[in-house]
């Protein structure tokens, strides 16, 4: 069930954090990346052009200008607005972890998901055990992911749910 999704930048930045950018590549035959949410990422972390070279699933993508691309500046930064303008213009599902990124990209039928959903989605085809999922939510807010703790553990009973499944 491989499949094309674009990424917006926070769920990259806390799986290079984790070591795990490479699940994205299991998970989905390419990851769509606007060149601005590169350059965000290699803000924070200058070597992320060498990882990205090793995961062959990447494609950094130039996103062309447009009115909605222009209205979405307005109210989102640069990575997010241009990662919801790809998603849009491609009809592909979107990779987005910030609450008002997220009520835009669906306010324009856009799919979402975030880190956990990419969490659960691994646990569920077995990439991750559930064990390893808890570990790497834990680090992932211990590293600064802004999660609801209520919504932190809807992704706890989730996971915990698909390993009793199992």
């Amino acid at each position: 069930m491989k499949s094309v999704i674009v990424s917006d930048t926070t769920s990259l930045i806390v799986l290079e954090k984790l070591e795990s950018l490479g699940l994205l590549c299991k998970l989905f035959e390419q990851i769509l990346m606007p060149t601005v949410v590169l350059a965000e990422l290699q803000a924070g972390s200058p070597n992320i052009t060498v990882q990205l070279e090793n995961l062959p699933c990447f494609t950094v993508v130039d996103v062309p200008a447009s009115k909605r691309l222009t209205s979405l500046l307005l109210l989102l930064d640069a990575g997010e607005a241009n990662a919801i303008e790809l998603a849009t213009s491609l009809h592909l599902p979107l990779i987005i972890d910030e609450r008002k990124g997220r009520q835009i990209a669906q306010q324009l039928g856009i799919r979402i998901t975030g880190f956990a959903g990419l969490l659960i989605q691994a646990n569920r085809s077995k990439l991750v055990d559930t064990h390893t999922a808890l570990a790497m939510l834990d680090q992932a807010v211990a590293n600064g992911l802004r999660l609801a703790p209520s919504l932190q553990q809807q992704v706890r009973d989730v996971l915990e749910q698909t390993s009793q499944a199992q």
